[in-house]
C-alpha cells in the first residue's frame, strides 16, 4: 500500500512536469534561457521515472541484476545533478549574471557537475556515492554528502544571488521573478526535511514539482507585465508605477517623465529590414537600463519606437541631460557593433504637478516638449 502511494505521488509530479514542459515548448518564447528551463524539466521528469523504477525494484515488483540496480541509481543521481546545473544556468541567465555571460564561463561553472559525474560513475568500483551489494541492496557511500551538496549547492548559490538581487531598486519590476528563483531552492529543502517524517512519500519530488510550477506561473505573469521584445516594463506596468509614485512621491523630489523617441526609425526599418529595426529598439532598451542601473529610474516601452523613463529628482526635469546620456550610450554601441547606421534619440520631459492626474497627462506634456525638440533640430 505504501509503495503504491509512493508511485502515485511520483506519477502526479511527473504529470505536472510533463504538462509544464509541453506548455513551455509550445509557447512562442524560445529564447536561450528557455532551453535551460526545458532541460531542468526533462531532467526531473527522468528522475521521477527512475524513482518509480527503483521503488518497483525494492518492493520486488520488478527484478533486475545488481548491475541494473546500479544503473537505475546512477542515472537518478546524474539526472539530479544535471537538473540542478541546468537550473543554475537558467536562474543566472534570468538575472543577467556574469557567471553565465559566455560559453567558457558556463563550462567553468560545470566543474562541480563533472565532479558529480566522476563520483557517481566511479561508484560502481569505489562505492564513493553509493553501492549495490550482490543482493541488489542499496547503501550510501562515504562521499555521498559531497554529491548531495553539489546537487543542492547549485540551487542554494543561485537562490542567494536572486534573493540579494530582489532587494535592488533596479529590479523592482521583476522582484517577484527573483523571489520565485529563490523559492526553487527553499521548497525542495523544506520537503526533504518533511520527508524525514514521512519516508514512504516522495516529498522531494513534490517540492521540486511545486517549485518548478511556481516558476512557470511566474513566467506567465512576467509575460503580462514585460514587453516581449525589449524586456522592459510594458505600458500596464508603467501606468501602475506612475499612479503609485503620484500617490507616494517623496517630499522635495520632482517626479519627471521622459518620453524617448528613436530618430528616423522608419528609415532604419525601410532600409535594413524589421529584424534590424527590432535590434535597434533593443539597443535603446539596453541604454535605458544602463541609465537606471543605480535604481534611480523606471524604464518602459510605451509603444512602437517610443520609450518612457520615470525618475524622481531633487532638480528640475532635464530632458537634454537624459538625451545626451542615452545618445552617448548609443554612440558607444554604434562603435562596437557592425551596424551600418548611427542611432540617436530625442527626449521630451514633463514634471508632475497638481494639475496632472494620469499617465496620459504626463505623456501629453512630454510629447509637446519632444515635438519642440524635433522642430528646433529640423530648423537648425
Amino acid at each position: 500500500m505504501q509503495s503504491l502511494l509512493y508511485i502515485e505521488v511520483n506519477l502526479l509530479c511527473l504529470l505536472i512536469l510533463v504538462l509544464v514542459l509541453f506548455k513551455v515548448r509550445m509557447g512562442n518564447d524560445l529564447r536561450n534561457r528557455q532551453f535551460w528551463f526545458s532541460a531542468v524539466l526533462m531532467a526531473n521528469i527522468l528522475a521521477s521515472f527512475l524513482d518509480i523504477l527503483w521503488i518497483l525494484v525494492t518492493k520486488g515488483s520488478m527484478h533486475v541484476a545488481p548491475l541494473g540496480s546500479f544503473c537505475i541509481n546512477a542515472a537518478y543521481y546524474l539526472m539530479a545533478s544535471v537538473g540542478s546545473f541546468c537550473w543554475f544556468v537558467y536562474s543566472e541567465k534570468v538575472q543577467n549574471s556574469r557567471f553565465v555571460a559566455s560559453r567558457a564561463r558556463i563550462v567553468a561553472c560545470a566543474v562541480p557537475l563533472m565532479v558529480s559525474f566522476v563520483l557517481v560513475l566511479s561508484s560502481y568500483w569505489t562505492g564513493w556515492a553509493f553501492s549495490i551489494d550482490a543482493d541488489g541492496g542499496y547503501e550510501r557511500g562515504s562521499l555521498y554528502y559531497v554529491q548531495f551538496f553539489i546537487v543542492y549547492g547549485y540551487g542554494l548559490v543561485t537562490a542567494a544571488h536572486a534573493l540579494l538581487g530582489s532587494f535592488k531598486k533596479e529590479n523592482f519590476a521583476v522582484r517577484s521573478q527573483y523571489l520565485a528563483l529563490t523559492y526553487f531552492a527553499i521548497l525542495p529543502l523544506l520537503f526533504i526535511t518533511l520527508q524525514a517524517l514521512a519516508p514512504n512519500v516522495p516529498l522531494t519530488c513534490v517540492g521540486v514539482a511545486v517549485a518548478l510550477l511556481w516558476v512557470f506561473l511566474d513566467m506567465q505573469e512576467q509575460k503580462i507585465s514585460l514587453d516581449p521584445l525589449t524586456q522592459l516594463n510594458n505600458r500596464t506596468q508603467l501606468a501602475k508605477h506612475v499612479a503609485q509614485r503620484m500617490r507616494h512621491r517623496d517630499a522635495g523630489q520632482t517626479l519627471c517623465l521622459y518620453l524617448v523617441d528613436v530618430d528616423h526609425f522608419k528609415a532604419i526599418n525601410d532600409t535594413y529590414g524589421h529584424v534590424e529595426g527590432d535590434r535597434a529598439l533593443q539597443r535603446v532598451a539596453d541604454a535605458l537600463r544602463r541609465c537606471c542601473a543605480d535604481g534611480s529610474g523606471f524604464p518602459a516601452r510605451y509603444g512602437g519606437d517610443e520609450f518612457v523613463l520615470v525618475r524622481e529628482s531633487a532638480n528640475p526635469c532635464d530632458a537634454k541631460a537624459i538625451g545626451a546620456y542615452l545618445n552617448a550610450e548609443l554612440a558607444q554601441g554604434n562603435a562596437g557593433e557592425p551596424a551600418e547606421y548611427s542611432m540617436r534619440v530625442s527626449v521630451g520631459s514633463a514634471a508632475y504637478t497638481e494639475g496632472v492626474r494620469t499617465l496620459q497627462d504626463l505623456v501629453h506634456l512630454a510629447d509637446k516638449e519632444l515635438y519642440q525638440v524635433k522642430a528646433a533640430r529640423s530648423d537648425s
